[in-house]
């Protein structure tokens, strides 16, 4: 069997300020998603992982789909080795 990818993405929701907790709740009952920040003025940062990069775009569509929702933003995509993810991880450079 071979290894299995692990997809990490990050991306940034906008939403109208009223539909802020809605749509945070949304996303933590719904989704591979978790909520990590979000500002008054209508952002949510949200973290999602999966081993289906089709899953994880979906998710993003589906986001956008919720009332009060104005657009999803890519902001960032890492694929690791499922077994290895929860390693820590040195980048270059540190020590």
């Amino acid at each position: 069997m071979a290894d299995q990818l692990l997809h990490i993405i990050s991306f940034i929701v906008h939403a109208r300020p009223e539909a802020l907790k809605q749509t945070a709740e949304w996303i933590t009952q719904h989704s591979v998603g978790e909520v990590m920040g979000e500002d008054a003025a209508g952002k949510l940062v949200v973290v999602a992982e999966h081993t289906d990069e089709q899953q994880l775009l979906a998710l993003m569509d589906h986001v956008r789909e919720q009332p009060g929702v104005i657009d999803a933003a890519f902001v960032y995509h890492e694929v690791v080795d499922a077994l290895s993810a929860d390693e820590p991880h040195v980048q270059e450079g540190e020590q």
